[in-house]
């Protein structure tokens, strides 16, 4: 009788799916062997494959669906129904449970032991989502983590007494070598994890007369989370400053410092920032979460024939494709979701950045330091003699950054950059204000990405709209020609914290530059002209992208508006 033909290992059926090569999984064996650890991780780790594709690959494999487990949120007694060692020993996160079925996330939707094992456990029926190895270890760091409530923190701060809250800086009690003030410590660390597990992008540390008042960005809006006593105030942001290496004497000048703290098993990176205010310092966290990023195009919401486009523009040898909207508008998503797509062994990549938000593998990434000198310029010439393939330029500043990647373009770089412009026409103007020769342009300029995030309906208290038609009326707009009217809105539940909305998305307008705009380049034509060789090119505006994603039930036509209102005038 013939043996059992062996299911092919993961590496043999990623290069079988045009994932890896034969080369890059040699030496990922190579280092398996030195090091030990899953091939999995290793392939993530040398750059070679990103773990969220890894993911979808076996998801696909097995006809199972991926999820996020950033975004998720675990009730308590479901993580209870199965110990903490055995989740890490299988590596399987519990997710839900409806009836007699548990849901849960594995790395590998193949290990039928460990799904057999978690049927024992639990007495359940066990579905399986896919999620990649590192997400589920850092979920489960994050949701079985038995920590203090804030305000159990603040209470113990408080029976300490002003005189020692007032004099806590000066003895060293952040963590320093003089020893340690744990109270502090763990309230400053209590408030960052609040945060990073509801998604936030900042945190404000706000003095006011009798209190400090903390508050969160959550999808682009500010929310109330605690109020800190008066007396609390100067012990924690005296952690904060020394967090981020900042003079905890100098109160009287803004200060900015960087600083990297773990939240479960994954460090997430902080940008923090002091302004002197009427009331004391006013401090801002930025939060960097890796595990957060998107990397991946097709998730950032492009709609077909803008993902068709923008990754057309992508396969050129050479050209300049920027990236346009305001501060936090997801342009860097959306550049380093592009390096991702073209990113591979046989291109040399660099970026110049301030700061660099998140380190990409087989990247050589450049931090801009603009008070020794190192600016984009400086950094731009230098790179251009690295023999570089593709370039990043986080941001195009001054007339010499724009000058110097235009002569990039012009000698057969691919080069990428972000612009402050409302709208991708605007970005052609604005370029020739800057000082670029207007005949340079039609040659180097590949295409021009607008962009904006808008939020997205919470699912769990999602509801049609009764008379989308009157609400399209009442607000005198025009529903896209060919599509059903039907509408939603989110009724607000806690999942969403009474908001309706849970999650962001983008809305985009992609302009890809042809031989048409020649002319009106050279004769400085203002953006209403390129707007409308745009739209004869098929481009839809950001206002019409999020009509069409409020149509698919993703948002509604209230935050369409809110958000592109602006950039439609």
């Amino acid at each position: 009788m013939a043996a059992p033909k062996l299911k092919p290992r993961l590496g043999e059926r990623l290069i079988e799916a045009g994932l890896l090569n034969q080369t890059q999984l040699d030496l990922a064996l190579r280092e398996q062997k030195r090091l030990g650890g899953f091939i999995g991780d290793i392939f993530v780790d040398l750059g070679f494959v990103q773990g969220e594709i890894i993911s979808s690959f076996l998801a696909r494999e097995a006809g199972t669906q991926t999820v996020n487990l950033v975004r998720v949120v675990i009730d308590k007694a479901i993580m209870q129904l199965v110990p903490l060692e055995t989740a890490k020993r299988l590596r399987v996160v519990p997710l839900s449970r409806e009836d007699q079925t548990l849901t849960v996330a594995m790395s590998d939707p193949f290990d039928v032991p460990a799904v057999d094992t978690m049927e024992r456990i639990t007495g359940l029926k066990i579905k399986v989502l896919t999620a990649s190895e590192r997400d589920i270890l850092n979920c489960l760091e994050l949701q079985y983590s038995q920590q203090d409530d804030v305000e159990q923190s603040i209470d113990e701060l408080l029976k300490q007494g002003p005189e020692r809250l007032s004099g806590a800086e000066e003895e060293g009690a952040f963590g320093g070598t003089r020893g340690g003030d744990p109270p502090v410590i763990r309230l400053v660390d209590q408030i960052i994890t609040r945060a990073v597990n509801n998604r936030a992008s900042d945190i404000h540390f706000e003095p006011e007369d009798k209190v400090m008042r903390i508050r969160m960005r959550i999808d682009g809006v500010l929310y109330q989370d605690v109020l800190i006593p008066k007396a609390m105030q100067s012990p924690v942001i005296a952690r904060l400053k020394i967090m981020g290496d900042l003079d905890v004497a100098e109160t009287r000048i803004p200060q900015d410092g960087r600083a990297t703290v773990e939240v479960g098993r994954r460090e997430v990176n902080l940008r923090i920032s002091s302004m002197p205010v009427a009331f004391g310092e006013n401090l801002v966290l930025r939060i960097l979460d890796p595990t957060v990023q998107v990397l991946q195009l097709q998730a950032l919401g492009l709609s077909d024939e803008d993902y068709k486009s923008f990754t057309l523009s992508l396969k050129r040898p050479y050209g300049i494709i920027l990236v346009c909207g305001p501060t936090g508008s997801g342009k860097t998503s959306t550049l380093y979701a592009a390096l991702s797509e073209i990113s591979s062994m046989e291109h040399a990549v660099y970026t110049l950045e301030d700061p660099i938000e998140y380190r990409l593998p087989v990247i050589r990434q450049t931090q801009i330091k603009e008070e020794i000198g190192m600016t984009f310029a400086t950094g731009l010439r230098a790179l251009l003699r690295q023999d570089p393939d593709i370039i990043l330029v986080g941001e195009t500043r001054d007339t010499e950054t724009a000058q110097l990647m235009v002569r990039a373009a012009l000698t057969g770089h691919l080069v990428f950059s972000t612009l402050h412009t409302n709208d991708a026409a605007t970005a052609i103007p604005r370029l020739v204000d800057m000082g670029v020769e207007p005949y340079l342009l039609p040659d180097s300029l590949a295409g021009i990405m607008a962009q904006r995030l808008i939020r997205t309906i919470c699912n769990n208290c999602k509801q049609p709209v009764e008379r989308g038609e009157k609400v399209f009326a009442d607000l005198k707009i025009e529903p896209p020609p060919g599509w059903p009217v039907q509408l939603f809105r989110g009724a607000g539940c806690p999942e969403c914290k009474g908001t309706g909305y849970k999650g962001r998305i983008g809305v985009f307008e992609f302009m890809r530059v042809d031989a048409r705009f020649h002319d009106p380049i050279v004769q400085r034509a203002g953006a209403p002209i390129f707007a409308r060789l745009g739209r004869e090119n098929e481009m839809r505006t950001m206002f019409e992208d999020g009509l069409r994603k409020a149509l698919h039930g993703l948002t509604t036509i209230e935050e369409v508006l809110r958000v592109t209102r602006l950039a439609t005038g």
